[in-house]
């Protein structure tokens, strides 16, 4: 029995895939459709507010009603992507994802709005514990890092064009932007006609399916990582969704400015993004994390300043600097030695940890403009990323 159970904990080797470019275009177009439901709709907010009479102080429900769902459903889904199998799975979400998206360009309040976006937060919840996961099956774990570095240049590339398509069709209409959704369609349709099984499946039965995860979360490698993911989060929902509102009080900035700072950050993102492999050789992870969240700091106290525009577009791009570091090794953190079998609720415990600061951060900086300026909001950041570098250096020096 014993013998029996260690098989069931023990790493094994990625599954080899017949077609692994495919499968690959296929996991990093569904991590960038699952990040479009934030990066494209920044810009569009401002543009949302006005036209359904939204203040300041409840904008952010739009970014918060998305991420909620997944604070219960993401370990129910990665559950089932461990016991039942990856494929229906990312098919549901993907097409929960895009109609949810496209009906809210119908809705005609913001109460029905926010209905809509939580649809579609239902099907994201599906999706993220897959959008690494499905990596770490396809990719040897040689290979892993430079396949979670990959998704991270992917989804800036898309973190770059996707505000600028959102300010684009905002320009229009904030309904245009959320029509656009429907693109989404031929992503999942991509995934039913091509997408195998990717995953080995936990034969060990639910409860000690439960045994195994439990033991592999007490690693010190995933309170590192789930203590990086918060901190990410909390610093990235903050940020994205309070910028476009800065730009636009404070320097009467269009919805396109926004999207071209927002690009910016995704610029300084995948040039560390492209390096991770190799400084993933030369230092410790923890050591380059706490350098990301320092260079974090520095770019959200740039923009907290109120400087000159190139100067806030300066402090984007030194925050996307430490993002991009901060993203593939937190995802390699996670899937490093971790079996397939267990990966899907490693991982959403970890989406957990991330929905609840993706949900916190816009509702308690649209708490905190109530009483205070805007500017307080990324002093808040900043304390917050200083955080992350005193959290992850403890955790480093800390013994198992």
């Amino acid at each position: 029995m014993k013998d029996a159970a260690a098989m069931l904990v023990a790493p094994e080797p990625s599954i080899a895939h017949p077609a692994p470019r495919r499968l690959l275009a296929i996991a990093l177009a569904t991590s960038v459709a699952s990040t479009s439901g934030t990066s494209f709709i920044y810009p569009v907010l401002p543009v949302l507010a006005g036209d359904l009479h939204v203040d300041a102080t409840r904008i952010g429900l739009a970014m918060a009603v998305l991420t909620m769902p997944g604070i219960v459903l993401a370990p129910l889904f990665g559950i089932i992507a461990d016991l039942k199998g990856r494929r229906r799975l990312l098919i549901f979400g993907l097409t929960l994802f895009a109609i949810g998206g496209a009906a809210a360009a119908a809705a005609p309040t913001y109460g029905w709005f926010l209905i809509c976006r939580t649809l579609q937060g239902i099907g994201m919840s599906a999706l993220l514990p897959l959008t690494i996961v499905l990596i770490s099956d396809i990719l040897s774990e040689e290979r892993e890092i430079h396949g979670q570095g990959l998704k991270v240049v992917i989804d800036r590339i898309g973190m770059i064009g996707l505000p600028l398509l959102g300010g684009l069709l905002a320009a229009i209409s904030w309904r245009a932007a959320f029509l656009a959704y429907v693109a989404i369609l031929p992503v999942a349709l991509a995934a039913f006609l091509f997408m195998p099984e990717t995953g080995t499946r936990h034969s060990g039965g639910f409860a000690q399916y439960l045994r195994d995860t439990a033991r592999a979360l007490r690693e010190r490698r995933l309170r590192v990582a789930f203590v990086t993911g918060f901190v990410r989060f909390f610093l990235d929902y903050g940020l994205y969704t309070y910028l476009p509102l800065l730009l636009s009080l404070q320097y009467g900035a269009s919805a396109l400015t926004a999207g071209w700072t927002i690009a910016a950050s995704a610029g300084g993102s995948i040039l560390t993004a492209t390096a991770v492999g190799h400084l993933y050789r030369l230092f410790a992870v923890e050591r380059l994390l706490a350098i990301a969240f320092l260079a974090s700091a520095i770019g959200l106290a740039m923009v907290a300043l109120a400087l000159p525009l190139w100067a806030i577009a300066s402090g984007a791009f030194l925050f996307g600097l430490g993002n991009g570091l901060i993203s593939p090794l937190q995802k390699s953190l996670l899937t490093r030695r971790t079996p397939s079998a267990l990966r899907g609720g490693v991982i959403s415990c970890d989406r957990v940890i991330q929905q609840i600061a993706k949900s916190i951060a816009p509702s308690l900086m649209g708490l905190l403009l109530i009483v205070a300026p805007l500017a307080l909001v990324f002093w808040v950041l900043v304390g917050f990323a200083l955080a992350g570098t005193l959290a992850v250096t403890a955790l480093r020096t800390r013994p198992e």
